[in-house]
């Protein structure tokens, strides 16, 4: 048995605690976590086919591997046994937003014998955190010259387009499995449909704009994914049974409603996400800080509700709401 450790992005802890649980949701692992500043590590699991798992399709989790041991950071003792354990003298070291004094970092080294190191890989790893130290080994980490490749390579871009982390934020907040079916009811450029693809999920966009569609069309052809684009309202539209929904519903002025009342929009599409959402499905909704209020009103109004809430700052003037939503 090992424990595993899983680093976050520091700019939305919150996301990413929640991105990693919905992860181990989805694969089935039923296993305890604990989080700390920018670091979770998981109670004891069988194999390390499950951190691979996890980091081929996270979007805002940054490395993992197999925890040793953790320890005191103020303990002299507890730093002589970390450099016990280590066979190599040397580490890749982080300290996680100051959470651990210098001085104490400082001496914590000094006593392990501990040298630093940038191998990648493999290398051992000593993470400070909350006053603890985290050994453990690298194994993994996420590919981000992937996603910065495929937004930069699509031919068809828009400046309100989605990342591909977000978008696989969402994917993964939806529970959505391998060769699994997604639905993106405005799906915009098509970085959902593509990263969904990309993580080996079949996935449907819509868009009522017929110049976007045509630019997602694009998209999803350059990538030869196994998407379908739908040219249609997504207030009229009706599917069978759908289990899994992410989306970045329309806001702000560059978004496409084709004249709708933003309000009007989304009572729509509550009520007709009531007539297809299955009831074990998840549908992961961004919408915009400012109708949060509205959004919960039309939500419970049609029998769903909210079972996690994220809130991700793009600035001054925009805060983004990630609404998990289920059946009440």
């Amino acid at each position: 048995m090992i424990r595993l450790y899983f680093t976050l992005r520091g700019d939305n802890e919150h996301l990413a605690r929640g991105e990693l649980k919905a992860l181990l949701e989805t694969i089935r692992v039923n296993v305890g976590v604990e989080c700390y500043t920018m670091i979770c590590i998981t109670s004891p699991i069988s194999n390390l086919t499950i951190a691979e798992d996890i980091m081929s399709r996270a979007g805002y989790l940054k490395e993992s591997g197999i925890l040793l041991n953790v320890f005191n950071a103020y303990s002299e003792r507890d730093a002589r046994e970390a450099g016990n354990l280590l066979e190599e003298k040397r580490a890749h070291i982080s300290i996680f937003k100051s959470t651990v004094s210098e001085n104490a970092v400082k001496t914590f080294l000094k006593v392990a014998g501990v040298e630093h190191s940038t191998r990648g890989i493999g290398e051992y790893r000593l993470i400070f955190s909350d006053g603890l130290v985290f050994l453990g080994v690298k194994k993994f980490t996420v590919n981000t010259r992937s996603f910065e490749e495929r937004a930069r390579s699509k031919p068809f871009k828009r400046s309100i387009e989605l990342s591909p982390e977000i978008a696989r934020v969402l994917i993964n907040l939806s529970r959505a499995k391998r060769g699994g079916l997604l639905l993106d009811p405005f799906a915009g450029t098509g970085v959902i449909l593509i990263e969904a693809w990309s993580m080996g999920i079949r996935a449907i966009g819509v868009d009522i704009d017929s110049v976007i569609v045509r630019g997602m069309e694009n998209n999803i052809l350059f990538f030869n994914t196994n998407s379908l684009v739908v040219y249609g309202d997504s207030r009229t539209l009706l599917y069978r049974c759908i289990d899994h929904v992410a989306t970045d519903l329309p806001y702000g002025r560059a978004a496409s409603t084709h004249g709708a009342d933003i309000r009007d929009l989304y009572k729509g599409f509550a009520e007709k996400l009531s007539s297809y959402l299955s009831r074990c499905g998840y549908a992961v909704l961004m919408t915009p800080h400012w109708l949060e209020d509205y959004v919960d009103e039309i939500l419970y109004s049609h029998g769903f509700r909210v079972v996690e809430r994220y809130y991700d700052y793009v600035h001054s003037s925009l805060t983004r709401v990630i609404n998990v939503v289920k059946w009440r």
